[in-house]
This record gives C-alpha cells, sequence and structure tokens, in this order.
C-alpha cells in the first residue's frame, strides 16, 4: 500500500506508523518506559505525522493509541523537560506564550488542531492523563478499555491544562463538570467518561481497543470519504460559530461546499443509488 502514496511516510522515532487495513493508518505511541508521556521532539514528530496523514489522499482514517497495557498517554514527559534541552523544531518561534515550545497544531500534534477535516479514532489502552486525555478530546471517536483512567491533573502540579482541552471540555460536558474536573484533577473511569459522552466503546482489555477502533473505521471508510469532510466541517463549525446560524452560514458557503456537488464521489453516490449498486469510492480531492 505504501507504494501508492503521493509522499512517503515521514520517519519516526518516537512513534509507530502500520497500516493495518488499506486506507487506515494506525499510530503507535512508542514510549513504554516512560509510560508513552511525550517529550517536545515527539510533539513535533506527531505534528509531522497529522501533517502528512491530513494530506494524503490513500488515507481516509486514523487511528492512534499507545504501546503496552499500562498506559496510552500519561502526558507530558516532565522528567525529560527538566533534566534535559531537548526542544522540537518550534514553529512557534515568534510566540512568547507558554505554549512557544510546542507546535501550534499542540499536544501530540492534534490537541489545538483545527483544520484536520479526515477522522481521527483513539484507541485508549490504559492511562490518558493530562496530554494524553487532551489528545483524546481532540480525536473524533474514542474506544477505551474498560481500565483506562483519564485525567487533567495539571493543577496538582502546579500547572494548566491549556493545549486545548479545557476549551475542548466545558463545550462537550458543560461548565460545571469541566470545573469539578479540573479543579480537582481527580480520575475519571472509562464509564464515567462513556456516560457524560467522552467515550463512545468501551471494550474489555488493551488487547481490544484497536480491532475495535479497526471495526469502526472499517464502517466508515464505506462512505464517501468527500461526504465525512464535508459532515466533520459542520460539526467543527458548530462548535466553534457563536450560533447555529453563523455555523450554518459558514458551512453552506465554504470552499468545500463549492467544490462538494461537482466532485465524483457525490456523482457515484447518485449514480450508485439510481443503479442500485455498493458506490465505488474515490480518493478525496477536497
Amino acid at each position: 500500500m505504501s507504494k501508492n502514496f503521493n509522499v512517503p511516510p515521514p520517519e519516526t522515532k518516537y512513534c509507530i506508523l502500520t497500516f493495518p487495513s488499506p486506507r487506515v493508518l494506525l499510530i503507535t505511541i512508542n514510549r513504554p518506559k516512560q509510560l508513552n508521556a511525550l517529550n517536545l521532539p515527539a510533539h513535533f514528530e506527531l505534528d509531522g505525522v497529522f501533517n502528512w496523514y491530513n494530506k494524503e489522499p490513500e488515507l481516509w482514517v486514523a487511528i492512534i493509541t499507545g504501546v503496552g497495557n499500562k498506559a496510552f498517554c500519561v502526558g507530558q514527559d516532565l522528567k525529560s523537560e527538566f533534566t534535559s534541552n531537548e526542544k522540537g523544531s518550534s514553529s512557534n518561534d515568534d510566540d512568547d506564550s507558554i505554549l512557544k515550545n510546542f507546535p501550534k497544531s499542540g499536544f501530540g500534534g492534534i490537541s489545538r488542531r483545527v483544520d484536520s477535516l479526515k477522522p481521527v479514532i483513539a484507541a485508549v489502552n490504559g492511562f490518558a492523563i493530562g496530554g494524553g486525555m487532551e489528545i483524546t478530546l481532540a480525536c473524533d471517536i474514542v474506544v477505551a478499555a474498560k481500565n483506562s483512567i483519564f485525567s487533567l491533573p495539571e493543577v496538582k502540579r502546579g500547572i494548566v491544562a491549556v493545549n486545548g482541552g479545557l476549551t475542548r471540555l466545558v463545550r462537550f460536558i458543560g461548565y460545571q463538570r469541566t470545573c469539578e474536573l479540573a479543579f480537582t484533577g481527580r480520575n475519571i473511569s472509562a464509564e464515567e467518561c462513556k456516560e457524560i459522552g467522552l467515550v463512545n466503546k468501551i471494550v474489555p482489555t488493551y488487547k481490544d481497543v484497536v480491532p475495535a477502533a479497526l471495526k469502526i473505521a472499517s464502517e466508515i471508510i464505506e462512505n464517501s470519504p468527500d461526504a465525512i469532510k464535508f459532515s466533520k466541517q459542520g460539526i467543527l463549525y458548530s462548535l466553534e460559530s457563536p450560533s447555529l446560524t453563523e455555523a450554518e452560514r459558514k458551512h453552506l458557503t465554504s470552499d468545500i461546499a463549492k467544490k462538494f456537488y461537482n466532485q465524483d464521489n457525490f456523482k457515484e453516490g447518485m449514480l450508485s443509488f439510481k443503479e442500485k449498486r455498493s458506490p465505488k469510492w474515490k480518493n478525496s480531492k477536497l
């Protein structure tokens, strides 16, 4: 499959890239000794991976998980931060904020990313702590092992979840719930996350998360990649816009909207319905 890529996959040191089924990218954070905590270079590496994924037409769905049976990602590698001068190739050199050493896309190259219209599924195989939880909040669908633990414990260390987690969380679960979780830094079980809408599906063990995510991915790629992108754009506009009317206006007047009905996949969808057959989708050109 890699021979069909427009550009080869980026070289990686802190994560493993595999292609478990056609059109699906599996990103596995690979820092088991650090419970998959990320150092600064890892953020930029993942930023590059997601940039590549978003531009590569052969890939329709991405899944992100962590190596091992303990942790998805336990956030920033604070030990590395305090004991080394490691830095990523910062894209924020003109930024004097506390986020200047991170890529503009945020923690793990995704937590503050707002330009991705392709689906990303989190396969949470254990602890999703701090920035690790911020990654899951930036994903479109979340599958979690039953024993997974989520939390934003930054206040316990005198810091704050500033990589998009708080702003997303308040939109997802409301003001009071967000305040409780942010102010206490307490652990949240996978079951509670499902109850409040932060997890879509719970599976028995860490071994089951990737297969479950792949099953969802297989259902997604049965559909038009153009329609998926256009749908996600509308959902994102509804999160970012101050009113439903404004969100609808942006969605229906976007560049994608202007191109959507002239694409091969739109025509194929209508034709396959008329001919009573399964559609044969092409890579998106949107």
